[in-house]
């Protein structure tokens, strides 16, 4: 008996090429010719046999499997609707939600809600698929595929509220843009999907087009344009950034989110051969993360004295105040879908058109025109787009 259970790797690896086999093309002898039987979708009980198979095996082998790599309508359908989420979401944090509210409190209902609309999901997908998907369910897969990126993402969380409280603003927002690149190194560490040269570069311009956006960086202070008041506002606004409790923790956090992003992505997409469910991953990792809040809140000296006073949970809080919850929570169920079908570096293009479409609303509500810098980075964020589904790495 080994210590991670009584499969090794490769005979793991060997039962899955075995369930795979059995859906091919079989072939009857006879005295006279061999005659091909056609390969067969698999029905409802071959799924439930492959997916039992599948999650019977060791942890390590449930991380095994390839994904694809295409961006059909489902990926373009939930990128789009999490971009809208992503515009959608401040406006209604600011109007509906007092920020004297307790912030983990805010974090653990939404947490509850993502679990819900999930589980809604899941069961209109029908009795055999939740059955398939159900089948073989262990705590142990569930730990590994959903425990780990529920810890991450918390530390995740505490490292950027650290340092956005010792970065100024233009050092916070060039640091965070490099979550995409960091998406980009795991996946290919995890799980080998390579990026093109012409692909880095797209990459690149698409974190130089949220940044021109921002307004952390502009094309007059490139090029030496820009007036002494701006460069003396930076200068002394530079003087409350610290390298160990601003920039560390917030390179720290882009590299957390992008090694979460992969490890989630490689759930949905590879575990066990066809991913896990996205529904009923998004329930795994929101149980875990209610866990760790709960722990937080009630088990620790600075959570209970945090708590206690902000005067509870639910304090300052008005019935419309779940507008903006639920919101967020569809936004972590979307995340899960983006993942499934687009992969955690091309989530970062929903983001960026979230930001831009954030930015056009505001422009048409205030009656206000886009600057120069911010046109211009509508064009980066189409070139880059253009460029990166254009030129995929080459199949060796």
């Amino acid at each position: 008996m080994t210590l991670l259970g009584s499969h090794t790797p490769a005979s793991a690896f060997a039962g899955v090429r075995t369930l795979t086999n059995s859906h091919r093309s079989l072939q009857i002898l006879t005295k006279n010719a061999p005659y091909a039987l056609p390969a067969v979708v698999p029905n409802t009980a071959t799924r439930i046999a492959s997916n039992t198979a599948l999650n019977s095996l060791n942890p390590i082998a449930l991380l095994g499997g390839a994904a694809q790599d295409t961006l059909g309508p489902a990926a373009i359908c939930t990128m789009a609707l999490l971009a809208v989420q992503y515009c959608a979401q401040p406006p209604l944090t600011r109007k509906f939600l007092d920020s004297r509210a307790n912030k983990k409190g805010i974090t653990m209902v939404e947490e509850v809600c993502k679990m819900g609309l999930s589980a809604m999901f899941f069961m209109s997908m029908g009795k055999d698929v939740v059955a398939s998907s159900l089948k073989g369910w262990t705590l142990q897969s569930s730990l590994l595929l959903a425990g780990l990126p529920a810890v991450l993402y918390a530390i995740q969380g505490v490292l950027t509220y650290l340092g956005y409280q010792h970065t100024d603003s233009v050092t916070f927002n060039g640091l965070n843009q490099t979550k995409t690149l960091s998406a980009a190194l795991w996946c290919y560490l995890l799980m080998g999907k390579r990026q093109s040269a012409v692909q880095i570069v797209a990459l690149g311009i698409l974190v130089f087009s949220a940044l021109l956006f921002q307004g952390t960086v502009s094309f007059s202070s490139l090029f030496g344009k820009g007036d002494d008041n701006s460069k003396d506002n930076g200068g002394k606004e530079s003087k409350h950034t610290s390298f160990s409790k601003g920039i560390l923790p917030c390179l720290g956090a882009a590299g957390i989110s992008g090694l979460a992003g992969a490890l989630s992505q490689k759930g949905v997409q590879v575990a066990g051969g066809s991913g896990r469910n996205p529904y009923l991953y998004t329930m795994e990792l929101g149980l875990f993360s209610c866990i760790s809040l709960i722990i937080s809140i009630f088990a620790t000296k600075n959570g209970r004295k945090a708590l206690k006073e902000e005067g509870g949970i639910f304090n300052h809080w008005t019935p419309l105040s779940i507008i903006p919850i639920v919101v967020r929570a569809l936004g972590g169920v979307l995340t899960a879908l983006v993942h499934k079908y687009a992969g955690a570096t091309r989530k970062g293009y929903a983001l960026i058109a979230g930001l831009i479409l954030t930015g056009l609303t505001q422009s048409v509500i205030e009656g206000e025109r886009l600057s120069f810098d911010e046109l211009s980075a509508v064009v980066f964020v189409i070139l880059s787009s253009y460029l990166h589904l254009s030129y995929p790495p080459m199949v060796v």
